[in-house]
């Protein structure tokens, strides 16, 4: 009787567990998604940010030692590898631009008559003394020049990108907080030693071609300095490729 009895339990109790296992298999099977690794959440904020290829109007309006100044630019890109950027305003610049194909930066002036190639590590650098650089005004900020780790905070994640000890930079790390739709809120750009070298806030979110875009960043230096930019008529996905951007289309050639 008590071998019977002992047999039962023991049917039970594997009975209880296998009920057991099914119910959490059931949980797990309806909770949340796992968090995407730190690159697919970049891959996807990159997507959202630059698509395949962008043009816009911006506007910058920089503060620089108290004094402002509007700098007017058409942009044009294709990936993180190519961007043509030329001046419209003010008027003693207007026709001046940059052409960046993969590594490699021109400048060009017609008050100079001609190119000239700067050194690749210009394309990091602030255009107008401060605020954003050729990289930032490119969409090309989250370029895969760097390695990044990812974690999440409320309402989305806080990303660390730091460049691969190669890549043409001249800042320590970037940290990104992005969204849970992957759309990007902060920039903040720290120095070799770990510094605040500057913050971008993103807002005034549209949506163009299915994809949102912050069409105002505020751009705020350590030295107190402050550059407001606006994105006006953008178009995601144009019909472009490499063959686009030449030295002659910079020059008003073509």
């Amino acid at each position: 009787m008590r071998i019977r009895t002992a047999r039962r339990r023991t049917a039970v109790l594997a009975l209880l567990v296998a009920v057991f296992s099914l119910a959490v298999a059931g949980l797990a099977a309806q909770s949340p998604e796992a968090m995407p690794t730190a690159t697919e959440i970049l891959d996807r904020a990159r997507g959202a940010w630059q698509g395949d290829s962008f043009h816009a109007v911006v506007s910058v309006e920089v503060t620089l030692a108290g004094q402002t100044k509007v700098h007017v630019l058409e942009v044009w890109t294709l990936g993180s590898d190519y961007a043509l950027l030329r001046v419209l305003e003010p008027k003693d610049d207007a026709g001046s631009g940059y052409l960046q194909v993969g590594d490699k930066l021109w400048y060009y002036s017609p008050l100079v008559g001609g190119s000239i190639e700067l050194p690749s590590m210009a394309i990091g650098d602030t255009l107008f003394g401060s605020g954003p650089s050729i990289e930032d005004l490119a969409l090309g900020t989250l370029s895969e020049d760097y390695d990044v780790t990812a974690e999440a905070i409320d309402g989305g994640y806080l990303l660390t990108l730091v460049p691969h000890p190669d890549a043409p930079v001249v800042y320590g790390k970037l940290e990104l907080t992005v969204t849970s739709d992957y759309a990007i809120e902060r920039i903040v750009t720290y120095d070799q030693r770990g510094g605040v070298l500057r913050t971008a806030t993103f807002s005034e979110v549209v949506e163009v071609d299915g994809q949102k875009l912050p069409t105002r960043i505020v751009v705020e230096d350590a030295s107190g300095n402050r550059t407001i930019q606006r994105i006006t008529n953008a178009e995601y996905n144009l019909n472009l490729d490499p063959s686009f951007f030449t030295l002659e289309r910079l020059e008003g050639a073509e």
